[in-house]
């Protein structure tokens, strides 16, 4: 008997230790977390791009680049993904509604003020925007939601790659024509992105 016990004891440690734990489902976001998400990140890319029309008369010289700053949009756009805690598939999709959002909220500012930018959604950054909007929106979802760690890396790669590129771009060739305290800004932001990116990613795995 006290054999037979020891025996169905030794069964039970072995299945416990065998079987993996269970993984919570992830479930698809509710109708209004999509709608909050969305909320989050269009009226956000109105407000970044209605000011950066205005801001480009006040900002000081220093910061001014960032008005016109391709790095700049995208790391914003990258933001409201991340604080909208929207997932890879509604990320890319709201990437996209952030940099259209931003270009015709800039134009229709500039408008008020007096001057003319181009037609809805026929300004030459309206096709870039797309793509960009594609990567930057999907990358951030990642580094909110990714699983295993390394995909957070991953995911904010391009924004780091774009900040650094920009960033050297702006040092080398338009360091005649712009304060070079902005284009140091990007490249150190750039790198910061990603130090806490695959800091996430360790805490995490």
């Amino acid at each position: 008997m006290i054999s037979h016990q020891i025996l169905m004891s030794s069964v039970k440690r072995v299945t416990s230790t065998n079987t993996p734990p269970r993984q919570t489902p992830r479930h698809p976001q509710t109708v209004l977390a999509v709608v909050v998400a969305s909320l989050v990140v269009l009226g956000g890319a109105l407000v970044i791009g209605g000011v950066t029309s205005s801001a480009q008369g006040f900002l000081p010289d220093w910061l001014r680049s960032l008005a016109n700053s391709a790095g700049g949009w995208s790391m914003f756009a990258f933001l409201l993904i991340w604080l909208s805690r929207a997932r890879p598939i509604l990320g890319a999709v709201l990437g996209v509604v952030a940099f259209e959002a931003m270009l015709e909220a800039y134009g229709l500012v500039s408008l008020w003020r007096g001057y003319f930018y181009a037609e809805p959604f026929h300004n030459q950054f309206t096709v870039p925007g797309v793509v960009a909007g594609l990567v930057i929106g999907a990358g951030a979802a990642l580094v909110r939601n990714a699983k295993p760690g390394w995909l957070r890396v991953v995911g904010v790669a391009p924004l780091c790659l774009v900040l650094e590129l920009e960033g050297i771009y702006g040092l080398v060739v338009l360091r005649s024509s712009t304060s070079p305290v902005y284009w140091v800004i990007e490249l150190l932001a750039g790198l910061g992105f990603f130090i806490a990116a695959l800091r996430r990613s360790k805490r995490r795995n």
